[in-house]
């Protein structure tokens, strides 16, 4: 079993430039801990501005092996970046793949949906 010390321990060999990754118990005294990563970028709604960015949690397993735990924050890293590129990236103007589409409005128009070339 890892304990939380020995995860940050882990995660001291991980870089990705820019990130700075935590461990964090999920409730004060719960025993279940997650990954999350933090990273400084322009705001994609105001690129001029600078902020602090904070990845999705990831949950950890006190029975992971380092290896997994290196895979994870790998993991944590694509998505990331994934989801900043799905922010970028648009089609006419506006972000067709964006990550925060409501998935109730997705739905609605996947009802409506035809298929053209």
């Amino acid at each position: 079993m890892m304990t939380p010390d020995q995860m940050r321990q882990v995660l001291g060999k991980v870089a990705f430039p820019g990130y700075v990754f935590s461990v964090k118990p999920v409730a004060p005294g719960c025993g279940h801990f997650y990954l999350q990563a933090h990273f400084y970028a322009p705001d994609n709604d105001a690129p001029e501005r600078l902020c602090t960015q904070s990845t999705r949690k990831w949950l950890l397993s006190e029975h992971m092996t380092p290896s997994e735990l290196v895979q994870t924050a790998l993991k944590l890293v694509l998505t990331s970046v994934e989801h900043e590129a799905r922010e970028q990236f648009t089609y006419g103007g506006r972000r067709v793949f964006g990550p925060h589409l409501s998935v109730d409005a997705l739905a609605f128009i996947a009802d409506d949906l035809e298929v053209r070339s």
